[in-house]
């Protein structure tokens, strides 16, 4: 795997290819290039130009999971940060769901999948709630457009 592969286009109602790349990285168990971890990163279609004068958003929306941390470690909760226009409130504008938690930490936005070593990891659900999350936030989302990517670069403190 490079540093940053190259981004792979997807239906947002079909996201196996992205379930499939997010359990490839947490069978690797990748540290990163850093060793900090490895993120999967999941990015709406941009809006048009003129839903994004009108909305003043013309942001792309990137939900990433991270699906490694330190040392290559695979475990629960998996975090899902939301870099979206609306900042760290964005996890709060969309609710809770099952086994779901939302958080505003220092004016990052994320959502957390909950679950325990017993259950198994859940990769087909991490996905469908990161792509859910930008949809919900997207309002009308397109289904062409959507693309993931891997990232090695990470670099947490």
């Amino acid at each position: 795997m490079g540093a940053v592969d190259r981004w792979m286009p997807f239906r947002r109602s079909r996201q196996e290819r992205v379930v499939e790349l997010v359990r490839r990285v947490a069978e690797a168990r990748d540290p990163g290039e850093h060793g900090h971890g490895v993120e999967v990163v999941v990015e709406a279609p941009r809006k048009k130009w003129w839903q994004a004068l009108f909305n003043r958003d013309d942001t792309l929306a990137q939900a990433r999971i991270v699906v490694t941390r330190e040392g290559g470690e695979v475990r629960y909760p998996f975090d899902i940060q939301l870099v979206t226009a609306h900042g760290g409130n964005a996890a709060h504008r969309l609710g809770t769901r099952p086994g779901w938690a939302v958080s505003n930490s220092a004016g990052l936005a994320f959502v957390i999948q909950k679950g325990t070593h017993r259950t198994g990891f859940d990769f087909e659900e991490l996905t469908a709630g990161a792509v859910a999350a930008l949809a919900k936030l997207r309002r009308k989302p397109q289904e062409r457009g959507w693309r993931a990517r891997i990232d090695r670069s990470v670099m947490r403190s």
